[in-house]
């Protein structure tokens, strides 16, 4: 009897292995899903602010910063120059790692390093825009416009926020807060800057922060949701234990 209880050991746990393997080489890559939270105002209840704010704006051609990594929306650490183009979409790329918080567009990169922030998770953000009507800076219609289309290299349905400089004077802001049911390591997305035909150019007219945007990370108090895999294999493992202890009492009964 020792001998048969030993083959079906052998064999539940060959075809256990099956089983798992196949589900890692089948396993698609797992969605990651944004959704809006809210508008405006403080954070949400039980968000931490991580303690790093990625700013852009007009600046001033040449010689003025574009974009700039800050300690929370403090005075610039690292910053870089940008030529706005009229309706440009500017493909960029934020990643997080737990200390460093980095930020490129094309070949330049900009961080900021914190050797104990305040949380390391990260898996909320604010999207935030500006545009405000100034007189031979900014003119009415111009369009700062802000959008996250990946999460750690995976396309979502894109999050987003605009803000559009309002006639005859005045000022628009947009703060849209999201949470991603996935710890973050990397946002993607574009920028636009955009004026209408005739109307200055915010960059070249030194409209500097009249026209600008923010993004600001947060870890928020959810519940980390099991991986799919995780899922699969404890499902796989109880599986084949319930069929070996059937199998066992059959064995054990008949001798």
């Amino acid at each position: 009897m020792n001998l048969i209880r030993n083959k079906l050991i052998t064999t539940s746990l060959a075809v256990g292995a099956s089983v798992i393997s196949f589900g890692v080489l089948s396993q698609p890559a797992s969605a990651v899903n944004v959704t809006f939270v809210k508008e405006g105002g403080n954070p949400p209840d039980g968000w931490t602010n991580l303690n790093w704010t990625l700013e852009g704006r007009a600046g001033k051609e040449p010689g003025d910063w574009e974009f700039a990594t800050k300690e929370d929306d403090g005075n610039p650490i690292e910053q870089l120059e940008w030529e706005w183009q009229n309706q440009e979409e500017v493909p960029w790329t934020l990643e997080w790692d737990g200390n460093t918080v980095s930020f490129n567009i094309q070949d330049q990169t900009i961080s900021y390093y914190q050797a104990t922030p305040p949380a390391t998770s990260f898996d909320g953000f604010y999207l935030w825009t500006r545009t405000t009507t100034s007189d031979g800076k900014v003119a009415p219609g111009t369009k700062m416009f802000l959008e996250v289309d990946a999460v750690n290299g995976i396309d979502i349905d894109p999050v987003s926020s605009s803000a559009i400089a309002p006639e005859p004077d005045g000022q628009n802001i947009t703060k849209n807060y999201f949470f991603s049911d996935t710890q973050i390591s990397t946002l993607s997305g574009i920028a636009t800057m955009s004026w209408s035909d005739g109307a200055p150019n915010p960059n070249l007219a030194a409209a500097r922060s009249l026209v600008g945007l923010k993004i600001e990370g947060f870890s928020t108090s959810s519940t980390p949701v099991p991986e799919p895999l995780t899922l699969l294999g404890s499902a796989t493992a109880l599986g084949f234990g319930a069929l070996f202890k059937r199998q066992y009492s059959k064995q054990h009964k008949s001798g």
